[in-house]
C-alpha cells in the first residue's frame, strides 16, 4: 500500500437560517450566512493546497432535510471543482440532513460518492494505480437514529487501510442528541483504522491511533456554544498505515466567550476600556478573522450598581461593539451577561450571625462541589414544568451552574440589604 492524504470534515450546516439574527440585524445574519459559504470554499481550498487524494464529510453537511437549491448548488460547485482536480468526495448524511428530505436532481461528478442508509457501503480508493484504502460509511434514513450503527462496520482480514464514516454520539455526550449512540470500545472492535466522525461541534481526538478516532467539529461556529477555531483535519497515512493528522481552521467568524472581572474598577468607563482591550486581544488571537463575543461580567465593586442604574449590561453593547458590514472584518458583541455582585464586605456579612449570614452560608454550600451542584441541578429541573427548560438546566455545566448561584447570591444580598440590584 502506498501512502495517501485525505481531509476529514463534518457539520458544515449549510443553509443555517440564523432566524434570530435576521430579526434583530439582517446585515449580521447575512454576514454569518456568507461565512458558512466562505468556510466551504476554504475547505475545498485546503483539499487542493494540501494535495489531498479525497475528502470525507461525516454528516450534517446541510442544516435541514429540506435543503435550498442555492446551498445544494454551492456544494455542487465546490465538489465539482475538487473532481476536476482529481479529488474524490465521500459523503454521509446525519440527523440534520437525513435522506428522508428533499434533494434537487443534480448531475454529480462520478468522483462524488454518497453513502446510503440501508447498509454500510464501501468504496475502494486508488492512489498511483493501486488500491490504497477503503472508505466505508452509512447515512441516516431519518433524522432520529437510535440504533448503534457502529456495530454494522467491520474490517475484514486482508482489507487495506479502512476509514469509517459515521455521524454518531460516542460515549453519550449530554451536550448532543444521543443519535447513533456507541462506545469507544464498539469503534475499536470493528478493526477500522480511522474513524471519521461527525455530530460533535468541537474538534476532539478520542483516540490518537490504532485506531484514530476523531471529531473535526463544525467548520463555522454558529452560536456562543461553538467557540474557538472551526475547521477540518488533514490526515496523512504512510505506506505502513501510520497516521499523522493536523487540524486546519477554515472558519471566517470566530466565537469567543470572554470573562471580565470588575474588582478594582471604579466606573463604567474602566469596564468599556477593558472590554475593548479584550476584543483587541481576541482579534489578534483569531488571526484577523471577524470575532463574535459574549462577555460575562464577574466580581464585586461600584460598577455593579452603576450597571443597574444605567439600564443594565445590554446598554454597554453599543459602546463597545462596531457596525457590521458583510464582506468586511468586524467585531460583534453578541451579549454582555452581568454576574457581578454588590460592593459589600461579604466576609463581614457572613460573620454577622444574621439571616443574611445564613443565606451566604447556603450559597457557599451550594458551590461546595459537584455533589452539591448536582443536587441543585436536579432540584431546579424538577421544579420546572416545561421539559425543554428542565433539560436546559440538566445540561448546564458546573461552571454555568456556579455562575447562576453567584447571580442568585448577588440578587439575594441586595434584597436582604434593601438595595436595588
Amino acid at each position: 500500500m502506498g501512502g495517501f492524504c485525505f481531509v476529514h470534515a463534518a457539520d458544515l450546516h449549510l443553509d443555517s437560517p440564523f432566524a434570530s439574527l435576521k430579526a434583530g440585524s439582517p446585515r449580521l445574519a447575512q454576514a454569518f450566512i456568507d461565512a458558512s459559504r466562505a468556510s466551504l470554499q476554504a475547505l475545498a481550498g485546503v483539499c487542493i493546497e494540501r494535495g489531498a487524494d479525497f475528502l470525507v464529510l461525516a454528516g450534517d453537511v446541510f442544516d435541514a432535510e429540506q435543503q435550498s437549491i442555492r446551498a445544494q448548488f454551492e456544494l455542487f460547485e465546490a465538489l465539482s471543482e475538487l473532481a476536476r482536480q482529481g479529488i474524490h468526495t465521500y459523503i454521509a448524511y446525519g440527523n440534520h440532513d437525513a435522506l428522508s428530505g428533499w434533494r434537487a436532481i443534480l448531475d454529480w461528478p462520478e468522483e462524488v460518492h454518497f453513502f446510503g442508509a440501508d447498509r454500510v457501503e464501501s468504496y475502494p480508493v486508488s492512489v498511483g494505480g493501486e488500491v490504497a484504502a477503503v472508505v466505508a460509511g452509512i447515512s441516516y434514513a431519518q433524522p432520529a437514529v437510535v440504533e448503534n450503527l457502529a456495530l454494522r462496520f467491520r474490517k475484514n482480514d486482508g482489507d487495506p487501510f479502512t476509514i469509517g464514516v459515521l455521524h454518531s454520539n460516542v460515549g453519550g455526550d449530554p451536550a448532543h442528541e444521543n443519535y447513533a449512540p456507541c462506545t469507544l470500545s464498539d469503534l475499536v472492535s470493528t478493526g477500522i483504522d480511522y474513524w471519521a466522525l461527525g455530530h460533535v461541534h468541537s474538534p476532539r481526538v478520542l483516540s490518537e491511533r490504532d485506531p484514530a478516532i476523531i471529531y473535526p467539529g463544525c467548520t463555522q461556529g454558529r452560536n456562543p456554544r461553538e467557540t474557538g477555531p472551526g475547521g477540518c483535519f488533514v490526515v496523512h497515512v504512510d505506506s505502513g498505515g501510520r497516521v499523522e493528522y493536523e487540524f486546519v481552521p477554515v472558519d471566517v467568524i470566530r466565537w469567543h466567550v470572554a470573562d471580565i472581572h470588575i474588582d478594582g474598577m471604579s466606573n463604567l468607563g474602566d469596564l468599556v476600556e477593558e472590554a475593548k482591550a479584550e476584543i483587541a486581544r481576541l482579534a489578534q488571537a483569531s488571526d484577523g478573522r471577524s470575532c463574535a463575543v459574549r462577555f460575562r461580567l464577574f466580581g464585586r465593586g461600584p460598577v455593579h450598581s452603576q450597571l443597574a442604574e444605567g439600564g443594565g449590561a445590554d446598554d454597554l453593547v453599543s459602546a463597545v461593539g462596531e457596525d457590521i458590514a458583510p464582506g468586511t472584518r468586524f467585531d460583534w458583541i453578541e451579549s454582555i451577561q452581568d454576574f457581578t455582585r454588590p460592593d459589600v464586605d461579604r466576609d463581614a456579612l457572613l460573620a454577622g450571625g444574621s439571616l443574611i449570614s445564613d443565606f451566604l452560608s447556603l450559597a457557599d454550600e451550594a458551590r461546595s462541589g459537584p455533589g452539591a451542584l448536582e443536587r441543585i441541578r436536579e432540584m431546579l429541573a424538577g421544579d420546572l414544568a416545561h421539559p425543554r427548560a428542565a433539560r436546559i438546566i440538566r445540561d448546564m455545566s458546573d461552571e454555568e451552574l456556579v455562575a447562576l448561584v453567584d447571580r442568585a447570591e448577588s440578587v439575594g444580598i441586595g434584597l436582604l440589604l434593601g438595595e436595588e440590584v
